[in-house]
């Protein structure tokens, strides 16, 4: 059974910014293969519009810069939506009912510069669905269906959620996948105490190698590449990414709650800010 999101629209943030339009080819491609809307969203503060009617005025700009994106990218159906709020809790109230959110990392400029890096971070943090998160500077990533979709795992439920989610992308997309799962000894791990006595750290060192790749034997798919290396999970992720040259990364956010999610693990919170290319990130 697919784990595919209910079909609902795909969420883009925009502020007028270049930089935040980097997010429109994979919305482009996910509202493709979803047969879903894109529904275009753009928050204004309550400084930058005093009365109903400078909102309208918002609004009808917004319709028409939307309409020409559309056109642009080949997006059949959409909608767009103006409101004022808080930037990313306004956006996170728009994708209540998404499939998607997708987001670029940066932007300024335009339509009073929405987004400064923390608005994605945010939004990515509290969102309840997956958001796709894009670099928001250089050009436009334009989605190469013959890159690899690279799929992070730590034997979690979470991760398996994600797995799923980017298995299915990747065979809608027709792109190879790839596994890649991190392991590590603390530094300071000399021995360990199994209840009976203390064993030396290359024997831990071995078994958690050999639990780490019994899993990815289990969990791989025969057309899949499954990898493992030892060291950071970001460390390792960023750099299997680069090697595989991936289009997009998979993994899942921590934490079962929104003040969890504020916190999002580690790894997930380091990729937001290191990984420089389309990363998907699954909610708990």
């Amino acid at each position: 059974m697919s784990s595919s999101p209910s079909i609902g629209p795909i969420v883009v943030p925009l502020d007028g910014s270049k930089n935040a339009e980097n997010a429109l080819p994979y919305a482009a491609l996910l509202a493709r293969l979803g047969a879903a809307a894109v529904e275009f969203v753009h928050v204004v503060d309550h400084e930058g519009v005093r009365e109903a009617g400078d909102l309208a005025e918002a609004r009808a700009t917004f319709t028409t810069y939307t309409g020409k994106l559309a056109e642009q990218w080949g997006i059949a159906k959409h909608g767009s939506t103006v409101a004022q709020g808080p930037a990313a809790a306004t956006i996170l109230d728009a994708a209540s009912s998404a499939s998607y959110v997708v987001i670029a990392s940066h932007g300024h400029g335009g339509f009073h510069a929405m987004f400064v890096g923390s608005v994605a971070d945010k939004v990515v943090r509290g969102a309840t669905v997956p958001v796709l998160l894009v670099p928001g500077v250089g050009a436009p990533i334009v989605p190469d269906p013959r890159r690899t979709v690279l799929i992070g795992l730590d034997g979690s439920e979470p991760a398996e959620k994600a797995l799923h989610l980017g298995r299915d992308l990747a065979k809608q997309m027709g792109s190879p996948v790839a596994l890649i799962q991190a392991w590590m000894i603390p530094v300071q791990t000399m021995a360990t105490y199994d209840g009976y006595g203390y064993y030396p750290a290359d024997d831990l060192f071995a078994s958690l190698l050999g639990a780490a790749e019994e899993y990815l034997k289990r969990t791989a798919a025969p057309d899949e590449k499954a990898l493992i290396a030892q060291g950071p999970a970001t460390m390792v992720i960023v750099d299997t990414a680069t090697k595989l040259d991936a289009g997009l990364v998979v993994v899942a956010s921590a934490g079962k709650g929104l003040a969890a999610r504020i916190a999002l693990g580690s790894t997930t919170d380091r990729l937001m800010h290191s990984l420089h290319r389309p990363l998907l990130v699954v909610p708990a």
